[in-house]
């Protein structure tokens, strides 16, 4: 589950460690795992704007403060992106942002599909929950009924 709250400071923390370690002049290779980190922080955030990161009924009870805190992390993010171009741009070898950029489109993608499977399968474990309620209430209530039914022939009140 993704907490939204923290979606915002956590792409601040990451998109600033790769920037001091572009800065000081690390290797490239040693940078991709953050790179990740930040696509997959794009790629809650995107789930979080459609609102596929609660469950069903959390759904129901989304609040103002979560949209403030989604919004809050796209600024966030895209200033993070601004900053991080600009670093790699000045500091980097060449080329270094066209890597930056295609290694989070496949993080991005990646992540996003599996967000996605997650949220499917959460929904749908939902949905037959729902389901097996249902048929247990109706059950119940058509056992009750009949039950009732057999008391009133047996009492004579028919």
């Amino acid at each position: 589950m993704i907490e939204v709250l923290a979606l915002a400071s956590a792409v601040s923390t990451v998109a600033g460690s790769i920037s001091s370690a572009v800065k000081a002049g690390k290797d490239v290779g040693s940078l991709m795992p953050q790179v990740g980190k930040l696509a997959k922080l794009e790629a809650d955030i995107g789930l979080a704007e459609k609102g596929k990161h609660k469950s069903p009924l959390g759904r129901l009870t989304s609040s103002e403060e979560e949209g403030f805190a989604i919004a809050q992390a796209r600024m966030a993010h895209k200033q993070a992106m601004n900053d991080l171009r600009s670093t790699c741009q000045l500091y980097g070898p060449p080329g270094l942002w066209d890597m930056v950029v295609a290694e989070q489109a496949k993080a991005r993608a990646r992540q996003k599909k599996a967000l996605e499977a997650e949220a499917a399968r959460r929904d749908r474990m939902f949905y037959i929950m729902s389901i097996c309620m249902g048929a247990a209430i109706f059950l119940l209530g058509l056992g009750g009924l009949f039950y009732w039914a057999y008391w009133l022939k047996e009492n004579d009140v028919i």
